[in-house]
Formats: structure tokens, sequence, C-alpha cells
């Protein structure tokens, strides 16, 4: 009994105009009743390009191993071009398939085992291979050209969309084609990240979040729009990719975001300079370049806050060696009570520090008092971004445009078209000179008053933002053997006082303040800071802050 394996496979080009595979596997199945064959099996290759070598193909590929060449003596396909476009591809099986005594019935070619055998024969099916490997080239060219002409249009190529936007069909000019939109939902959760980017959060803090929400990635969300299940690299299908701060960032600061389309991770620009939009921003330009610098200043931050952590981290410190300084905790089992402590970070590491500690409650409660003491009834003022104006970036690109395409002139690439070469370069010299006349204005940072006072914003922030708040603030606190130091200084009591009696605060409410300072302290305001330190001690410079509200002193 003859033992035929069908070969059935269609590219992924859609340019190619070939057999679907229903077709192809009709043709085989009418022969094989016609012959009375047994089939052993069918090879079938959806989406592989004609020059992929058969031997690699995902399916026919473990049928020509040796395990598996004694469960078949015939392979058969519909056409040439089905088992290989590649000349040397397509010989090189041709030889296999002899050496091994394999018969080859191609449909549309009845004589083609026949000239296998023969010298006349391999000369003809080298000739006749020459003409798929052609096609294939032409169908590549065509390919390319098809992607060089709607790469510099608003249309949107394939591929994962930026997050924030999703793929939509139009139809245009007669044609249906692939165009971006704006995603209300995706737009939302991007002017969250912004709003709490801008408040200071940490990259971290803003992927937590996400995750916690189940917010899907933009790769997941294109798998779910697919009909597939999400998958997370590395784990089984059906887990999420999830956040990190690498993505976060790694977002907030693509200019995808603005709408531009890029090619091989660059933004493209067309010929008058401009990049290529394929869909509306989703921020404005000031919200923009107001986002950039946030994104930039949180890289530069040193003082983040991870799980575990102290209340107070960033902001308390080892007076002896400078480290910042850890939370620690202790349960007496007597007393069924849990003691909380500041101690130095880098002890016994570091030499020069004794592993001072200082119980934890006493520099919270000043340092919120002092805090508040100082700045309470002040005005919360937010950072707002002030855009600039610098087109250096803008004109660095358009002169290294203008040099590439100088060396495609060179090398004879607009020989057939002078006039395309002169009008893009007229183009690009003409916004040179208009990007280099224009003057450098840096964006700055100002202060805008919320309309709140630092005592009521008080009250609204959680364990961290008040940690933020003091770091923003310019606190730091140095811890000693059983003492503290706080940083600024606190405000001298008679120097409030006279600071709300000119603001107008009742005598009832100083007074009250006075006792609340008693309760907190245990003794009347202000003693000697909490400190017996030596004078030597040297304070660092204050962290450069990282939320947009910094107190400042108004009198």
């Amino acid at each position: 009994m003859r033992r035929v394996l069908f070969t059935e496979r269609i590219s992924d080009d859609r340019n190619e105009k070939s057999d679907s595979i229903e077709s192809q596997h009709d043709k085989l199945s009418r022969r094989a009743e016609t012959e009375g064959v047994t089939v052993v099996g069918t090879a079938v290759d959806l989406s592989v390009s004609g020059d992929v070598d058969p031997f690699q193909r995902k399916s026919l590929g473990p049928w020509l191993a040796d395990e598996n060449l004694s469960k078949w003596d015939e392979l058969w396909v519909s056409t040439q071009d089905r088992l290989s476009r590649d000349n040397k591809h397509f010989l090189l099986f041709v030889f296999w398939a002899i050496e091994h005594n394999k018969i080859v019935q191609v449909m549309d070619d009845p004589g083609f085992n026949e000239q296998m055998h023969t010298e006349t024969g391999l000369l003809l099916l080298h000739a006749k291979a020459l003409g798929p490997a052609m096609e294939l080239k032409r169908i590549k060219v065509r390919t390319k050209d098809s992607h060089e002409r709607r790469r510099f249009t608003t249309r949107w190529t394939g591929g994962i969309p930026p997050f924030g936007y999703r793929p939509v069909a139009r139809y245009v000019d007669g044609k249906t084609a692939t165009y971006l939109e704006q995603d209300p939902a995706m737009v939302k959760v991007l002017q969250e990240m912004r709003r709490q980017i801008l408040a200071g959060q940490s990259f971290f803090s803003v992927a937590k979040a996400l995750n916690e929400k189940g917010e899907r990635t933009a790769r997941d969300r294109a798998r779910i729009r697919k009909g597939k299940p999400v998958h997370r690299r590395g784990a089984a299908e059906g887990v999420p990719e999830q956040w990190s701060e690498t993505t976060i960032k790694s977002l907030l600061s693509d200019p995808a975001l603005l709408g531009s389309k890029k090619h091989k991770g660059e933004v493209l620009y067309d010929s008058q300079g401009q990049p290529v939009r394929v869909a509306d921003p989703i921020f404005t330009d000031d919200e923009w370049q107001a986002l950039q610098a946030a994104v930039e200043a949180r890289t530069r931050t040193t003082v983040r806050r991870v799980n575990g952590t102290s209340p107070l981290y960033g902001v308390v410190y080892c007076g002896e060696c400078g480290s910042k300084a850890v939370h620690k905790s202790s349960f007496h089992n007597p007393s069924g009570v849990t003691y909380r402590y500041y101690g130095c970070g880098n002890w016994p590491k570091e030499n020069r520090c004794r592993g001072i500690s200082v119980r934890a409650e006493e520099p919270e409660a000043w340092v919120e008092v002092s805090f508040l003491h100082r700045y309470g009834e002040n005005p919360v003022t937010e950072r707002v971004w002030v855009p600039g104006s610098d087109n250096t970036k803008e004109l660095d690109g358009v002169r290294k445009r203008i040099s590439r395409l100088r060396n495609l002139y060179v090398e004879g690439e607009f020989d057939d078209s002078p006039k395309e070469y002169k009008d893009r370069m007229h183009a690009l010299r003409a916004r040179d000179t208009e990007l280099a006349a224009e003057p450098v204005v840096e964006g700055r940072w100002t202060e805008k008053e919320t309309g709140q006072t630092f005592m009521e914003l008080w009250e609204g922030l959680d364990l961290d933002g008040k940690r933020k708040q003091l770091i923003a603030s310019g606190y730091k606190i140095l811890i000693g053997s059983k003492t503290f130091h706080i940083t600024p200084e606190p405000l001298p009591w008679s120097e409030w006082v006279e600071r709300r009696r000119r603001q107008g605060a009742p005598e009832e409410e100083i007074a009250s303040m006075a006792r609340a300072l008693e309760m907190v302290m245990g003794t009347t305001p202000w003693p000697c800071n909490g400190s017996a330190m030596a004078d030597d001690v040297q304070s660092e410079a204050p962290v450069t802050p990282a939320v947009p509200m910094k107190a400042t002193d108004s009198h």
C-alpha cells in the first residue's frame, strides 16, 4: 500500500497570490481517492513564507526527520512553489528525496518525479525553481515598496498599538485601511499616571497601583482584542503581564503618546521636518513638557521608599555616619508591648557608627508638631510647569536627515527623481533655518497657590504622603544616642505667637495650641529640640523635593 504525506503551505504575505489551504487540500484529496492511496498525515504550514527551508517548517520539518521517514513513502504537493520558493532550498530538498528514495508528486506537474532521476530532468527542475524564486523576489520588492509608501502616511501599518490607542478599520479612498484612535479608558489611565508622577509618586508606586487595579498592558489588550488569552512571558497562558518601574518610565517618555509614528524605535518625520502623526496626541504640548520634567526629576530622586521601611524613611538619618535610618520593632513578651525604634541603617558595616537608636514615637510626634507649628497656616502651593522653547533636539534631527538624504543622493537613489530630492532637501534646509533662528528658552517650575493650608492638607494625607511632604519641605532628623535633632529648627514660640496675632488669630486658638504642644511634648513650648548631640555633627543638604508642594515660611 502506498503511504502518502500531504504537504500544504500558505504564506503570510498578503501580496502573494496563492491557493488557499482548502483549495490545496481538495486537489490532493481528490487525487488520493482516484489512486486509492493511504494518507498517513497532512503537514499544514500556515503563515509560512516561501523562502523558509522545508526542513525548518513547523509542520513539515518533523516529517522529514530521521525518526519519521519510515512512516511515509510519497510526498504530495499541489504546486511546486507550495514546497518552496527558494531555488537553493528546493534543490537541496530534491537531492535529499533522491538520497532517501522518496517519491515527490506535484499535482500540476505529472512528470516531476521522473525528472528527479535524470540529469536532463534535474536541469529542467532547476530552471523551474528559478521562476518561483524570481517571483518571491518580486513579492518582497512589492511588499517593501508598499511598506515604504505607507510608512509616512497616517495609516497604522500593524503591530501592537501604543498604550492609549486602539486600531480601527476605516474606508478611505475606496479602500479599507487601519488607523489609530484614542481609547477613552486607556487615556483616563494615562492622565491619572501623569497626575501621580507630577504629585511626586514613584514609578514603583504607580506600577503597583496599576497591578492592584488589574489594568492590562498594551500587549495584553492587543491579545484580548484578537480573542487570545493574556500571557506573561515565562508564565502560563491566562497570567497577565505586570507593570514595572521600567515600563512606567518608558511609557510616559514615549513620543507615541503625542500620536507620533515611529519606525525602529525612532520618530518618523515628513519632508517638512515635522513628526508624522497617526493619531491625536494624548497630552497637550504643555502637559507633555511638564510630564517629561517630572519624569526626569523622578529619575534623579535618590530617596525612595520600599515596602516595609520606616514611616519616616528619607527623613531620619544617623547623626554619626549620615546613613539613612531604618525602622525597627521589638516585641516585649512579658508586657505584650511592641517597641519601635529608629536606628542606623548602615551599622555595623560602618565602623564610624556605634549602632545608635531612638524610640520611634518621639521624633515622629515632634516632627509633625514642628511642621504644623511652622507651616500649618501657610497656603499650599503646587509646582506648575512653565513651558520653554528648546528646538535643539529637533534641529539636530533635521540636520541628520539632511546628511542621510545627501548620502542617498550620492548613492544614486534619486537618479530617476531628481526633483523629489531637490524638494525634500529644500524643505529640510528651510526647516533648519527656521529652527536655528528660534531662541532657546528653558522651561521652569513655578509655585501656584491651591487655596488650601498645610493644616488642611496634612489632615488628608496618609502616612506615606506625610513622609513625602516632610522630604519636600526639607525636613531632616538626625538621631543620636537616645536623642534626636530636627532640621529646620522648630519655630520659636514667641515668633509663632506674633505671626498668628498678625494674621488675626484669636487668643483662644493660641492657648489651645500651647496646650496641644504640652500634651505632645510633656513640657511647655519649646524645649531644647530633643537633642543632646555634639555640635560638630554635620547635617547633609536637604533632599531635592520629589513632590510638587513645598512648605515655605510666610510672615
